[in-house]
């Protein structure tokens, strides 16, 4: 990652980035972490609104139930 907020357009904010790879590898989302309190998705199946830290966390544990 490029320690790049693609939202707020901040360069190697404190604390990082995360990314999200969305919709099979389309859709790329490295964002800082207030930004991720705040910025929200909607899952188009379930209406589903999530902020971008919330789905992060999901992924992560989804990947961490896969590896044990």
């Amino acid at each position: 990652m490029a320690d790049y907020c693609c939202i707020c357009d901040t360069v190697r904010p404190e604390g990082g980035t995360n990314g999200l790879v969305l919709n099979g590898g389309k859709v790329w989302i490295e964002f800082c972490k207030e930004c991720g309190k705040t910025e929200k998705l909607t899952n188009a199946e379930t209406g589903e609104i999530v902020t971008l830290q919330e789905l992060f966390d999901r992924i992560g544990d989804s990947e961490k139930d896969t590896n044990e």
